[in-house]
């Protein structure tokens, strides 16, 4: 399999391939940029096969950086921003990382989290404090960029764990570039397609976009950050063709919008990373925005299914059809597979499907079964094969698109000396869709509210994790044999605000 990358550098070499508010680059250029980075790469030692994590914003930098280290030989493994120190220290050393590719924004984060490793700044600005990449000369010219294998491991992603503690999910090449021409075969593809990133690069759903618009050739526009009414303007005044938001985001635009229709040049909103609420959808359908609802996870390299327009507006709940080359079938509590109108967990096959979860054989076993991916999210098919999702992963909490598992957030609340028990669910919310919440069992011999508690979540977990609303009780709900009844303490938190 040819560099991606380098063949789109020769096809369209002009073609505008990276464009932000203030900077542009064509595929030349970019490939230009990832080939010198590679080689300076080569310079500091990184090797084939060696782990790089990288806590970078969305930027050329994050764009070069992915390709040079493929070029290298080098495994990437994006970092989500949002993370504490004490999370990311995990993951590092999960990963066994020796070095970690920083940019300006980042490095005081890094700083904390990282401590021993070799923190290289992949950025201009070179600093005292901080090794910079642009230090190191290339010692030599490494001729054209080899091949890439189609088996070999092209991303670690790091997923949340129902245990707790997250886990990588390794992608291979191949699974990128079929998802890639998935999607295409679902969507359709413009020469004149410019798509808006809104989503980080740390995540499969960001990442994606940019591995797809290289092999489309198309452009993969992005913004330092989200705001509603700023990307509103944007879209009516640029020639914005598509544009992949989580339902949150989706919200608030709406918000903000008045009266103004959807804009010319936009034919498409790729909706993802949650469930949209038949609210939201019929907001946006009366609006004339064409939203395309999706469903996809880290562990099949972003989309398993996808409902265009037309379909979402017949069949509001449902995300659609799976894509060309990946089968989706429902099964039992016993992994058989159950006929149409039934519900059971959601089985995902096809190239697409990750090559199992880093260094964790018995995640891995669990999760992959016969080549086929068992998700843990539950829903069902109708006649037609088009794909309900119920429940993403049993007791999964998605707040603004990102994924909160209760029992991360439970293990780091159970920490504090005051707390005795404690129990985390999720609770609708119109523009988060879910926020955390939970129930808490003081000791008798303790003192401690609200403000404590979160003080103290706030030093371990990332931001969106954080509970929004806490109720402290005498005793948790339970069955007579001692099982927690989460059920009732959701309906605790959709009665009130607490």
């Amino acid at each position: 399999m040819e560099d991606w990358l380098a063949a789109r550098a020769r096809s369209r070499p002009e073609g505008l391939a990276l464009l932000s508010s203030a900077q542009a680059r064509t595929f030349r250029q970019w490939d230009a940029e990832a080939a010198l980075m590679a080689a300076r790469l080569r310079a500091v030692g990184v090797r084939t096969g060696q782990r790089v994590p990288l806590l970078l914003p969305n930027g050329f930098a994050y764009a070069c950086a992915i390709f040079a280290l493929w070029r290298v030989g080098a495994v990437p493994v994006p970092l989500n921003l949002r993370l504490s120190a004490s999370e990311l220290a995990w993951q590092l050393g999960h990963l066994r990382a020796s070095l970690l590719l920083v940019s300006a924004e980042t490095y005081p984060l890094a700083r904390e989290a990282a401590a021993g490793l070799h923190l290289l700044d992949i950025g201009d600005n070179v600093s005292l404090d901080v090794d910079s990449l642009s230090r190191y000369a290339p010692q030599e010219d490494p001729g054209p960029p080899r091949p890439f294998d189609p088996q070999a491991d092209a991303l670690w992603m790091f997923t949340s764990g129902t245990s707790g503690k997250p886990k990588a999910a390794r992608l291979s090449f191949n699974n990128l570039f079929t998802s890639a021409l998935a999607s295409a075969y679902t969507l359709g593809l413009l020469p004149q397609d410019r798509w808006l990133c809104l989503l980080p690069f740390y995540h499969i759903g960001g990442l994606s976009l940019l591995t797809r618009c290289c092999l489309y050739g198309c452009t993969l526009e992005f913004f330092s950050k989200f705001d509603a009414e700023a990307v509103n303007a944007h879209l009516h005044a640029q020639p914005v063709t598509l544009v992949s938001l989580v339902p949150t985001q989706l919200w608030r635009m709406l918000e903000v919008r008045g009266q103004r229709q959807q804009p010319q040049a936009l034919r498409l909103v790729l909706l993802g990373g949650a469930a949209a609420s038949p609210d939201l959808m019929a907001r946006a359908q009366t609006g004339g925005v064409r939203v395309a609802t999706t469903y996809g996870l880290t562990e099949a390299a972003s989309q398993v299914a996808t409902a265009l327009p037309h379909q979402a507006v017949a069949k509001p709940s449902s995300v659609g059809k799976p894509l060309i080359f990946t089968h989706v079938s429902i099964a039992d509590e016993e992994g058989q597979p159950l006929p149409a109108g039934q519900h059971g967990e959601i089985v995902v096959r096809g190239p697409t499907v990750m090559q199992g979860y880093a260094d964790d054989d018995i995640a891995t076993a669990r999760a992959l079964r016969d080549g086929a991916l068992h998700t843990g999210d539950m829903g069902y098919l109708d006649e037609d094969g088009d794909l309900f999702v119920l429940q993403r992963r049993s007791d999964l909490i998605v707040s603004g698109g990102e994924n909160v598992y209760p029992s991360e957030v439970e293990a780091v609340l159970g920490q504090h000396p005051a707390v005795a028990e404690v129990i985390v669910v999720g609770a609708p919310d119109p523009e988060w869709g879910q926020v955390v919440c939970a129930a808490i069992v003081l000791r008798p011999d303790h003192n401690a509210d609200a403000a404590d508690i979160l003080a103290f979540s706030r030093q371990r977990l990332a931001g969106y994790k954080q509970p929004r609303r806490l109720r402290f009780v005498a005793e948790l709900p339970r069955n007579p044999l001692g099982k927690i009844l989460r059920s009732q303490v959701v309906d605790w938190f959709h009665q009130r605000h607490d």
